[in-house]
């Protein structure tokens, strides 16, 4: 059986993406190829179309589905080479609580954006911005980007004018970048995150604290769903047992 996931995902969707993801790597659903249609998937696994769904929503979130409106779901032409990537990723994952970092991050980093928002003058919003500067100039580089993505989250830590909360944070932030550290591969997630970033420097400029909060929510929010489906993956030796 695979171990219980740290996070709430439904145990139907983590089925309904195993499953696919045998289709994948057995060869039935092609790279390359269209998924058959949601609710024919739907009527084979004995699940609701909402599940379904979901599942191709992390799936797509992973890089290895692509849904095109009023055509279906395209496999990617490199799914079977990127599932067996992410699984090989997922058994380094650090055995951490990824439920008690995502609430960590909920409460303190969204409060500490909100407040950045209040409080950063000048000399802190440059310090976001060169570090976001730094994140565009690594996106090739894994590694570089992940530690330009702590010293942004630091600098709006810095930047909210608590050294109480900040000192709270770091830890948090250490323990997400380790965490990042084997999910940056993952197609696309650079890119998402860095464009969300930016809107959040955006309202930490203008002093928009609504839009600093919402902003903030999205970056964990998406953050949270990523892992989710990251989890979700069943490895080979789980396949096997």
């Amino acid at each position: 059986m695979p171990p219980e996931s740290t996070l709430s995902r439904d145990r139907l969707t983590d089925a309904v993406i195993r499953a696919i993801q045998e289709m994948i790597l057995r060869g039935e659903a092609r790279p390359g190829d269209w998924l058959m249609p949601q609710p024919e998937l739907a009527q084979r696994l004995g699940v609701g179309l909402s599940t379904v769904r979901e599942a191709i929503k992390g799936l797509t979130l992973l890089g290895v589905l692509e849904p095109q409106p009023g055509r279906g779901t395209w496999v990617h032409a490199e799914a079977p080479a990127l599932l067996r990537m992410l699984n090989l990723l997922r058994l380094r994952l650090p055995e951490v609580d990824l439920h008690a970092i995502y609430e960590a991050r909920r409460l303190l980093e969204v409060e500490l954006t909100v407040l950045a928002a209040e409080r950063a003058d000048e000399r802190a919003v440059a310090r976001i911005d060169e570090a976001l500067q730094q994140m565009r100039k690594a996106l090739r580089y894994d590694e570089a980007f992940i530690e330009a993505d702590l010293n942004f989250h630091l600098a709006v830590a810095r930047a909210a004018g608590n050294p109480l909360l900040e000192q709270f944070y770091h830890i948090t932030a250490q323990m997400m970048s380790e965490v990042n550290r084997q999910i940056a591969a993952i197609p696309g997630l650079k890119d998402t995150g860095l464009r969300l970033q930016e809107e959040i420097l955006q309202a930490i400029r203008t002093h928009d604290t609504w839009q600093a909060r919402q902003r903030a929510l999205t970056l964990v929010g998406r953050w949270r769903e990523v892992l989710e489906a990251f989890e979700s993956l069943q490895s080979e030796a789980e396949a096997e047992g």
